[in-house]
C-alpha cells in the first residue's frame, strides 16, 4: 500500500499552501508529522528552512522513502533555505527533478534562468534582504552548483524549467510528468503538477468565522503592510493581554504584531521570540474562544501549531490556505510573509461580517 501523493515542505506557510493547492483538485489533505498509507494527501513539514544544510538533506532523504504513487517538495519562491541541498538529497536518492520556481499568479517567474519577484530579480527583491536568509544570486543554477549538483544538470537528471506564464508553467509540469521527474517549486509549480493527477474544483468558502486574531512575526515588508490596512487593536507579545482579551471576548478582531526590524536576526532570538507569540497566541484563543486565528510567516506558524494535524480544506485566496484543527473547533487560515497584495487580508477580513459557522 503506499499514500497516493507526498508533499514536503520546508516550513509550515509552504506545507499549509501546498496543501491547499492539493485540497483545490481535490485530494483529501492532512498536514501531519506521522503519514499514514491510507492518506490521499499527506502533507509533511520539514521545519528545514534555517536548520544545516546536512541535516534538511538528511530530513527529505527521510521523508521520500516514504511508498507514494506521487511525489513533490515545495521550495521558497524567494530561493531562500536549504532546497538546493534538499534536491541533491533526491539526486542521491536516484530520483530525476525537475526545478519550477515560477508562480504567476503571485508575481514569480522564471526567465532564462532568473527568478524575479514582480519583475525585480529576487535577490534585489525584500526576499534578498531576509534577516534570516540573505540571497546571493537570483539564479537557482548557481545554488544547485553550490550544493554539488552540477554533475546532474550537466547529465540532465536535473533541469531548471521557465515559465512565465500559466500557460507555460502547466507545460512545464506536464514536462515534469512526461519526463518521470519529481517537481521542487514553489507553490504553484506543485499546484500545475498536481493539476495533471486530478482537477475537481471546489466552491467558494464562507467568510471566515469572527472575531479573529492575527498574528504576524513576519519581518517582510509586504506583511507588515498588510497588518497596516487592517482597523484592528493591534498589540505586541510584551503589551498587557487585559485589553486584547477583552477585545477578542466582545466580538473585536485583534492583530498580535512583533517588533519590526531590518537587522540580522539570530536564529536563537528568531526563535525565542515565536516561541513567546505562540504561547501568548492560545492563551487569548482559549481565553476568548475566538474561532479564527490567521498566521503571517512561516516560523511563527510553524511554533503556533506546533505538531497539531491540520485537515486543509482549500485556499481562501491564492497561496493563502485555509484549515481546520482535528476538532473543527478552530479555523487556521496561514501566509508567507511575502505572499498577497497589499489589501489581502483586509479583503479576506472585511468589516461589519457577523459570526458564521464553520464548514
Amino acid at each position: 500500500m503506499a499514500i497516493e501523493l507526498v508533499i514536503t515542505a520546508d516550513d509550515r506557510t509552504g506545507a499549509l499552501e501546498t496543501g491547499g493547492a492539493c485540497a483545490d483538485l481535490g485530494f483529501d489533505v492532512r498536514l501531519t508529522t506521522a503519514p499514514d498509507m491510507t492518506d490521499d494527501c499527506a502533507v509533511i513539514d520539514l521545519d528545514s528552512r534555517h536548520c544545516a544544510a546536512v541535516e534538511a538533506a538528511r530530513r527529505i532523504d527521510e521523508a521520500h522513502r516514504l511508498a507514494a504513487r506521487f511525489r513533490c517538495h515545495k521550495m521558497d519562491s524567494g530561493l531562500r533555505g536549504n532546497w538546493a541541498h534538499e534536491t541533491a538529497s533526491l539526486i542521491a536518492l536516484g530520483r530525476r527533478v525537475g526545478i519550477l520556481a515560477s508562480f504567476p499568479d503571485a508575481g514569480r517567474r522564471c526567465d532564462d534562468g532568473t527568478v524575479y519577484i514582480r519583475d525585480v530579480p529576487v535577490a534585489e527583491s525584500p526576499f534578498g534582504r531576509d534577516p534570516r536568509n540573505r540571497l546571493l544570486s537570483s539564479r537557482p543554477v548557481d545554488y544547485l552548483r553550490a550544493a554539488g549538483c552540477g554533475n546532474a544538470l550537466a547529465d540532465g537528471r536535473l533541469v531548471v524549467l521557465d515559465a512565465n506564464t500559466n500557460e507555460e508553467l502547466a507545460a512545464a509540469a506536464v514536462r515534469c510528468r512526461d519526463e518521470d521527474r519529481m517537481l521542487v517549486g514553489t507553490t504553484g509549480g506543485v499546484g500545475a503538477y498536481v493539476a495533471t493527477l486530478r482537477s475537481a474544483r471546489r466552491g467558494d468558502f464562507p467568510p471566515l468565522p469572527r472575531p479573529a486574531l492575527v498574528v504576524c512575526g513576519s519581518l517582510h515588508p509586504l506583511s507588515r503592510t498588510q497588518i497596516s490596512r487592517l482597523p484592528f487593536l493591534t498589540v505586541g507579545p510584551d503589551d498587557d493581554a487585559r485589553r486584547a482579551l477583552a477585545a477578542l471576548q466582545g466580538g473585536e478582531d485583534v492583530v498580535l504584531a512583533t517588533e519590526m526590524t531590518g537587522a540580522t536576526i539570530a536564529d536563537a532570538a528568531a526563535e525565542s521570540m515565536a516561541s513567546l507569540v505562540a504561547a501568548t497566541t492560545w492563551h487569548w484563543i482559549e481565553a476568548s474562544g475566538a474561532p479564527t486565528v490567521m498566521i503571517l510567516g512561516g516560523d511563527t506558524a510553524a511554533a503556533v501549531l506546533g505538531d497539531r494535524t491540520l485537515r486543509v480544506l482549500g485556499s481562501a485566496d491564492t497561496a493563502v490556505p485555509f484549515c481546520q484543527t482535528e476538532d473543527r473547533r478552530l479555523a487556521v487560515v496561514t501566509k508567507g510573509g511575502g505572499i498577497g497584495e497589499e489589501n489581502t487580508l483586509a479583503r479576506l477580513l472585511p468589516p461589519a461580517v457577523g459570526l458564521e459557522s464553520i464548514p
